[in-house]
Formats: C-alpha cells, sequence, structure tokens
C-alpha cells in the first residue's frame, strides 16, 4: 500500500513538472482556442437572437434559455482568453531574466533584514575590445554598488 502511494506521488510530481515546464505553450493554445470559441459562440447567440428559424430546434418556447447558453459560454471562452493572454503579458520576458541571473549579472545580497528588491548588486561584463588603460580615474565607475 505505501509503495503504491509512493509511486503515485512520484508520477503526480512528475505530471506537475511537465504541466508547468509547458505552461507557456498551453496559454498561446487556449489564447487561440478561446478566441475561435467567442467568435463561435457570439455568431451562435447572433442566430438564436436575430434568425431562431434557420437552426432546427428553437422555436419561442426556448429561444431565451438557448440565446443565454450561448453567450454565457462566450463570456467563458472570454475569461479562458483575458486570463491567457494576461499571463502570457505577465510572463513574457520570464526566460530572459532567470538567463540573466544565471550568468551572474544580477546576485542577491541578503542582509540582516532579508533580500529586498533594493538590495541587488549588478556587474556589467567588461568588454574585451574597450583598452583597460589603468592610468584612469574612472577604474570605479562601473564598481558593483549595494544600496540601502
Amino acid at each position: 500500500m505505501a509503495r503504491t502511494g509512493h509511486r503515485m506521488a512520484f508520477l503526480s510530481r512528475g505530471l506537475i513538472s511537465c504541466f508547468v515546464s509547458h505552461l507557456d505553450g498551453i496559454s498561446n493554445f487556449c489564447a487561440f482556442y478561446s478566441f475561435t470559441g467567442v467568435l463561435f459562440t457570439a455568431y451562435v447567440g447572433l442566430m438564436i437572437k436575430h434568425q431562431p428559424l434557420y437552426i432546427k430546434g428553437i422555436d419561442a418556447s426556448n429561444q431565451e434559455l438557448t440565446k443565454e447558453s450561448a453567450f454565457g459560454a462566450m463570456g467563458m471562452f472570454l475569461f479562458l482568453f483575458t486570463s491567457s493572454v494576461l499571463y502570457l503579458c505577465f510572463h513574457k520576458h520570464h526566460d530572459e531574466e532567470h538567463s540573466i541571473r544565471a550568468q551572474g549579472y544580477m546576485r542577491p545580497q541578503m542582509q540582516a533584514g532579508g533580500m529586498r528588491m533594493s538590495d541587488y548588486q549588478v556587474e556589467l561584463p567588461r568588454s574585451v575590445s574597450s583598452p583597460q588603460n589603468s592610468d584612469s580615474e574612472d577604474d570605479d565607475e562601473f564598481a558593483p554598488v549595494l544600496l540601502s
């Protein structure tokens, strides 16, 4: 019994990590799918509202209910589209920021009060083509600065 529980936990952890690593692609698919759904349900809702004779099974007794159902589905597609686009907009530069941090250009500095956004130390890479002039007074121009 315990062995099965460990297997289930291992599988669920793998599925969750796979889902999270592909979240950008899933959001792109959901945005495209929901945009198509908005267009289709808007078309169906307008057809039910203005020309219900062209849809078989729609009569005066159920016209209002089917119209509300079509526009309700359109609202759900709009919510899915909006949430997918917002996710894509807010996480667009996530990979770029991660690669910059992995290269070591932004290192968080720990202090007694913990890490804060103003505690980042920024190091700029030295250019290979620029000559190193040891007589210059501007050597400390790009020295790391810790803001408090």
